[in-house]
């Protein structure tokens, strides 16, 4: 029986990609604004692509321009966790050898084919939704109360630099879709992950206050570190972190299924497969 992309897993996979910006986002006033908007752009765009996704999966120039731009975001998601990595764990380790472990990661997963890294992003969708919404439970009484302003000019940077890292993941994501039904999918899961990705960065500005939040390379990060349960989650940023690695790996493997999809036809590099 030939496999399928259930709706639901479809939904997963979207969901993933707004919340891999998460961990690398600035804070401030105007971040929730720049999140929601680039994430409402996204989910238009991804529609769109995913409509259109049959014409292209019939179209071999097609597969090879989808391979090629899916190679920028999957060599920027690895850079980003490697320093990402190197910065806040493992700091006697150099860069290189932290690029090699995720990169080996990546084509574990990948090697599985598009439609269960598509299944496996469920699983990690809950988990770390589930950890991102303790997370703010248990900051919750530690929040102060801010006053935002409404919308400026200044949310354009914001909203240029999310839109740069997560429209080209999604538009190449959504046109290698097997089935143009799957739409529908793909705007529910960028708005959920965009929907949690805002309030999580207002968890942050009203945790950390905007003016230190914006000091800071990691801010959703190092307000994670305040959520502790006892002495049990004293490190409550590790906890958080995890999640939103598997959710960036979640979504480097299913780039390295569209790359490498034009040599399956014939080297069968990976088992993606696509309805006839």
């Amino acid at each position: 029986m030939r496999e399928r992309l259930f709706p639901r897993w479809c939904t997963a996979l979207f969901t993933l990609l707004p919340m891999s910006e998460l961990l690398y986002l600035p804070a401030d006033g105007q971040s929730v604004y720049a999140a929601a908007l680039a994430c409402t752009v996204c989910a238009l765009a991804g529609i769109g692509a995913a409509r259109l996704s049959d014409r292209v999966r019939h179209s071999a120039p097609a597969q090879w321009v989808l391979a090629l731009t899916s190679l920028f975001p999957l060599l920027a998601s690895i850079a980003r966790m490697s320093i990402f990595l190197q910065k806040t764990v493992f700091t006697g380790r150099s860069c290189g050898s932290t690029v090699v472990l995720l990169t080996v990661c990546i084509l574990l997963m990948a090697s599985m084919g598009l439609n269960r890294c598509a299944m496996w992003a469920l699983p990690i969708a809950w988990l770390a939704g589930t950890v991102l919404l303790l997370s703010g439970v248990l900051t919750f009484t530690q929040l102060t109360p801010a006053s935002f302003s409404a919308p400026t000019a200044a949310l354009l940077p914001q909203f240029r630099h999310i839109l740069y890292s997560l429209l080209p993941a999604s538009v190449v994501l959504a046109f290698s879709l097997p089935e143009t039904r799957l739409s529908a999918s793909v705007s529910r899961g960028l708005s959920a992950g965009g929907a949690l990705l805002a309030l999580l960065l207002l968890r942050t500005v009203l945790l950390l206050g905007a003016n230190t939040a914006a000091l800071l390379p990691y801010p959703a990060f190092t307000a994670a570190g305040l959520a502790a349960i006892g002495n049990f989650a004293r490190h409550g940023e590790v906890f958080f972190a995890v999640p939103l690695l598997l959710c960036e790996i979640g979504r480097c493997a299913a780039l390295v299924c569209v790359l490498l999809y034009p040599f399956t036809r014939t080297c069968g590099v990976l088992h993606l497969r696509r309805p006839q």
